[in-house]
């Protein structure tokens, strides 16, 4: 009775080393061993078989707990976390993103492809000319003309330049 005593002793040792990474795995790590020790037939006693059947049981329990936490976030760790204004930031920064997205949608289909690949998939514009088989100014001229056009649209979204004189003085554009 005492060997099964000191090899319950070793396995939890042995769990805890093996999974020391694991959060509450010194909780853990008696319940997994019994639960091994369940599974397995009496006459299994070794701490080799013991030890394998006691990783095994570890890695479903793990598991399981992981689907469950996947499933259910405690708000309780979150709700600290959360800056209600940075929260109302990522709306509006998402909604942003929409209302680019779909003005995009004026653009011919090559300036789309010429905008996407040059901001979204930060491509130079040599890139983007050799990748689609494309003269280097055509794809430079779609891009003006894409800019252009959605000029008018996205101008809530950019400060007009501040021009600045050789004596330190600064004036707004005439045109804005």
């Amino acid at each position: 009775m005492e060997s099964i005593a000191n090899l319950r002793e070793e396995l939890v040792s042995y769990i805890k080393r093996k999974f020391y990474t694991r959060r509450n795995i010194t909780d853990m790590a008696d319940e997994i061993v019994n639960q091994a020790f369940c599974d397995v037939p009496v006459d299994k006693y070794n701490f080799g078989y013991m030890s394998t059947a006691c990783v095994r049981r570890a890695y479903k329990v793990f598991h399981r707990n992981d689907c469950d936490n996947e499933r259910f976030v405690n708000l309780d760790l979150i709700t600290p976390l959360i800056d209600e204004s940075s929260f109302v930031e990522e709306i509006e920064k998402a909604e942003d993103t929409r209302f680019i997205f779909e003005s995009l949608q004026i653009l011919k289909q090559i300036e789309q492809l010429i905008i996407n690949e040059r901001y979204y998939g930060n491509f130079s514009f040599r890139e983007i000319a050799e990748r689609h088989s494309i003269n280097l100014n055509t794809v430079l001229s779609h891009h003006r003309r894409a800019l252009e056009k959605l000029r008018p649209t996205l101008s809530k979204y950019f400060q007009p330049p501040v021009l600045r004189y050789h004596y330190g003085q600064t004036r707004k554009p005439a045109n804005v």
